[in-house]
């Protein structure tokens, strides 16, 4: 019983006082199987509340080190390349002389304080920035907004979806008035256009659409990544201008990715039939469902394949998918959502390939440690800044 293990986080969520009954359950359990337990518990929680800044001594260090080390190499053998990380999965559980003293001393030598350690990179949340066309600016989010608009279209917005109704009475002629909507790093929204179409606006993300759609096709402008339900109409189609891509479609499910600092494009059909034109490569390509195309930018190459689409669209179902992805890439598209910098200490560690589904609204903090319990890659995170090292 005395090697029983515990995550860190369940330490500091203790000394914070944040602990459900569930958790003061099983932290009671653990500081009383064992005298080390509680000494080991009392000497983190004395470091916290006086925020002194003594060194550990040289006997926690190396005796953590070699729990650790020993751990390592018990796991490496059987996890060697591959690292699955789970979002209703295995509990992120370290030894507590593992977790505790070097915790502390990375965070020391890193010249930080205690209070950055506890310092959460939180996930994104519903919020928008809805530009009329004449210049009115709302925020989305919180706020309900019930608006009229000068077409007759009436816009009705709560905390994660903006809708259109359309006047009762047809009218001629009508002008193609675009409004804006903007989603920030750290946000998510949802839109109804006034044809019936649902849009999920991922993070740093952007769509210019009509407000009431005219004349002989629906166009829409897009830039960073969205998921499209549209709403068929065989009499006028449905166009995505997305990066280098126009996406033509009567009405289907599918995702675009097209963020202006990534190298590639994506179209990804999860039903009906799209066909996707590359402007600069002047050629079309028809996608049956599991289908995506690629645009490089760089190279100018495309590439049409069979993919699992939950990969590319599972985010607006509050999940991700990550199949032998770059820790890079990963980072990447974590950092839109939880709104925070990367920077690298070693450029190599880029490169490390990683696989597993995470849930969108999980603790950073958690995912971080999970990744370091199965790898060498270390994080530090300061304020808004993950700092990646081996």
């Amino acid at each position: 019983m005395g090697n029983r293990q515990i995550s860190t986080r369940l330490i500091y969520r203790k000394i914070e006082g944040l602990l459900s009954p569930a958790e003061e359950e099983i932290f009671d359990t653990w500081l009383n199987e064992d005298v080390k337990h509680r000494r080991y518990y009392e000497k983190i929680r004395d470091e916290l509340l006086r925020d002194e800044k003594r060194e550990l001594s040289k006997t926690e260090l190396q005796e953590a080190w070699s729990i650790f080390e020993n751990r390592m190499q018990k796991q490496r053998k059987v996890e060697k390349k591959r690292f699955f990380i789970w979002g209703t999965g295995i509990a992120a559980a370290v030894a507590v002389v593992l977790g505790c003293c070097l915790f502390l001393y990375t965070y020391r030598h890193s010249d930080l304080k205690i209070q950055s350690v506890v310092q959460k990179i939180v996930p994104g949340q519903n919020n928008a920035v809805l530009e009329l066309a004449d210049g009115s600016v709302y925020y989305l989010g919180e706020k309900h907004y019930s608006l009229q608009e000068k077409t007759g279209n009436r816009i009705i917005a709560d905390s994660t979806r903006l809708s259109y109704v359309s006047p009762q009475e047809e009218q001629g002629t009508r002008e193609i008035v675009y409004n804006k909507l903007s989603v920030p790093r750290g946000g998510e929204y949802q839109i109804e256009l006034e044809d019936g179409t649902r849009v999920w606006l991922n993070s740093a993300s952007r769509l210019n659409y009509p407000v009431a759609f005219a004349g002989e096709s629906r166009e829409v402008y897009l830039e960073g990544e969205a998921y499209f339900e549209v709403k068929r109409d065989t009499a006028r189609p449905f166009v995505v201008h997305a990066g280098e891509q126009d996406i033509t479609v009567l009405g289907t499910s599918f995702g675009v990715t097209c963020y202006a600092g990534e190298v590639s494009d994506y179209t990804t059909l999860v039903s009906g039939k799209v066909k996707v034109n590359f402007r600069k490569t002047d050629k079309s390509y028809v996608l049956q469902p599991g289908m995506q195309v690629a645009f490089n930018k760089e190279s100018g190459v495309v590439t049409e394949r069979n993919v699992d689409v939950a990969e590319y669209v599972a985010w607006k179902d509050g999940v991700y998918v990550f199949k032998q992805k770059r820790l890079e890439d990963i980072l990447t598209t974590l950092a839109r959502w939880y709104d925070f910098q990367v920077f690298y200490r070693s450029e190599d560690v880029k490169n490390v390939m990683f696989s597993g589904e995470i849930k969108r609204f999980g603790d950073f903090s958690y995912l971080l440690s999970l990744i370091e319990r199965t790898s060498d890659v270390k994080f530090v995170i300061d304020k808004k800044v993950v700092q990646v090292m081996r």
